[in-house]
C-alpha cells in the first residue's frame, strides 16, 4: 500500500506519506490499514464499526452491526508504533493486544529521496492485564488526554507472543527479551531464592541456587549468578536465610 501510494505521490510531486503526516497520524494510518487487512482475512474477527470503539476488532457476530463503544466479549486491539517499547494506548485495559512495530526513517541528514522505506520489524500479540500498563494523567492546562504505556511486564508478554520478526531485527529482539527477563527475575529473585532453599534437603551454594533458578527463568545460570549472590547476601544479613557452612545457604 505504501509503495503504491508513495509512488503516485512522487509522480505528482508530493512528499511521501512519511513526511506528509505527523508521526501520530502516520502510526494511526498504519494501524487502521492493519485492522482493515485483519478484517478482510480473518474468519473470527471483524472491524469494530463504532467510531473509536474498543477493541478495534470484535468477535464476528458478537454485537449488533459489529459496533460497540466498549466491548467486553474479547477481540483484538491493534497498535502500530515506531518505538521498540513503551507502546501507548488511551487507557490501561485488560484484553488482547496486537502491536505492529515498524521502522520509520526520518533522518533529517538525508535527502527525502534517500530515506529508507518504512518496514515492519515485528508483530506481537498477547493478552495483557491492567497491571501491565502505567498511567500518565494529562498535565493541567494541556489539551492532550492522559496516556497509558505498556510496562516491562507487558512488553515481555508481547515479545514472547511474537508472531513474526523481521530476520534483520531478530538479534535486537532476542537481546530485548533477555533484558526484560533479567528485570523480571530481579524483581522476584528474593522470593524465588527462598523457595529454592526451602525445597532443598541440604544447603546450596550460590552457583547451585542459580542453576536451580536458570531453567524456570529461561536464562543462563551464569547470567543470573551475580544477582543471586547479591540477593543471598541481603537475605543472609536480614536473617531470612542462614549460612550453615562457608559458601552455603539454607532456609532457617
Amino acid at each position: 500500500m505504501l509503495h503504491e501510494v508513495n509512488g503516485k505521490l512522487h509522480e505528482l510531486g508530493y512528499d511521501r506519506l512519511e513526511e506528509l503526516l505527523d508521526p501520530a497520524g502516520y502510526s494511526g494510518l498504519l494501524s487502521r490499514s492493519m485492522v482493515d487487512r485483519f478484517d478482510r482475512f480473518s474468519r473470527a474477527l471483524v472491524q469494530n464499526r463504532y467510531h473509536n470503539g474498543y477493541p478495534d476488532l470484535l468477535p464476528r457476530g458478537a454485537y449488533p452491526g459489529d459496533a460497540v463503544q466498549h466491548g467486553q466479549q474479547g477481540g483484538l486491539e491493534v497498535k502500530a508504533s515506531r518505538y521498540q517499547s513503551g507502546w501507548q494506548s488511551h487507557g490501561p485495559r485488560a484484553g488482547w493486544f496486537c502491536v505492529v512495530q515498524f521502522a520509520l526513517d526520518r533522518d533529517a541528514a538525508k535527502a527525502l529521496h534517500d530515506r529508507e522505506p518504512t518496514t515492519v520489524q515485528a508483530v506481537y500479540v498477547a493478552e495483557l492485564e491492567e497491571a501491565d500498563w502505567s498511567w500518565q494523567p494529562a498535565a493541567e492546562g494541556r489539551i492532550r488526554s492522559g496516556t497509558a504505556s505498556v510496562t516491562g511486564s507487558g512488553e515481555l508478554k508481547l515479545r514472547l507472543g511474537a508472531v513474526w520478526i523481521d530476520p534483520t531485527y531478530e538479534r535486537d529482539h532476542a537481546e530485548r527479551v533477555q533484558h526484560l527477563m533479567l528485570s523480571d527475575f530481579g524483581a522476584n529473585a528474593e522470593q524465588l531464592i527462598i523457595e529454592v532453599l526451602e525445597s532443598s534437603l541440604e544447603p546450596l551454594s550460590a552457583d547451585e541456587v542459580a542453576t536451580h533458578l536458570a531453567g524456570p527463568a529461561n536464562l543462563p545460570a551464569e547470567l543470573i549468578r551475580t544477582r543471586v549472590v547479591s540477593r543471598l547476601r541481603k537475605l543472609a544479613s536480614s536473617g531470612e536465610v542462614i549460612r550453615p557452612s562457608r559458601g552455603k545457604f539454607a532456609s532457617p
